[in-house]
């Protein structure tokens, strides 16, 4: 079953500024763009919010409902516990981006870049990765109705993972972790005989050489 994903179109915004963020702010209908400073706003609710350009750096347990996110550039993206519902990432770049323990509902990722993306203990529902990279996915949570497009890694990591309607075809990796956490995934046939040797030898089968 493909994701679910609902469109919204943001209203008029006003300018936001940087005083205007901060740990448990309520914000809603503001346009924060092109901040260079480090964006903190821990345990904040952005309602109907866009970010252009910015720095933003931590979101950890805050509450985003139809935002947009373009061009976010960062080291690293803490957003570990929060809760993310219709919101769109686009043409952004994460050193790392730990979503640890968070709950993203309806979210498209598109033409994004990350080294390290953290989804261990994650409540993932109706996610899409469109045309992103990555070096390494911790897909470690609970992933009902994920897919990628056009995207690949280096290492896809599925320890402890439990997922339902997960499709990896559209994803070129090179390794993959964890492949007692595969039940649910749809990969490809390609996809099915690279990883035949590791299969095999995870089951304890040896191949006649």
């Amino acid at each position: 079953m493909n994701p679910k994903i609902r469109s919204f179109k943001l209203p008029p915004l006003a300018d936001g500024y940087a005083g205007d963020l901060g740990s448990g702010e309520y914000i809603e209908l503001l346009h924060f763009a092109n901040i260079d400073e480090p964006i903190q706003a821990d345990e904040a609710r952005l309602e109907e919010c866009k970010f252009t350009g910015s720095s933003l750096e931590s979101l950890r347990n805050a509450r985003l409902l139809q935002c947009e996110m373009e061009q976010i550039g960062v080291p690293s993206f803490n957003a570990a516990g929060a809760f993310f519902n219709d919101v769109r990432f686009t043409h952004s770049r994460f050193g790392s981006a730990d979503f640890a323990a968070a709950e993203l509902d309806g979210v498209v990722f598109e033409n994004c870049k990350f080294g390290w993306l953290n989804l261990r203990q994650a409540r993932v529902r109706d996610v899409v990765f469109r045309n992103c990279q990555f070096e390494e996915i911790d897909l470690g949570g609970q992933v009902q109705r994920l897919s990628f497009v056009d995207s690949r890694t280096g290492v896809v990591n599925c320890t402890g993972a439990q997922l339902r309607d997960v499709d990896l075809q559209g994803l070129d990796f090179a390794q993959v972790e964890g492949l007692d956490s595969l039940r649910g995934a749809k990969i490809s046939s390609l996809q099915l005989s690279m990883l035949a040797e590791d299969l095999a030898g995870h089951l304890g089968i040896k191949l006649a050489r």
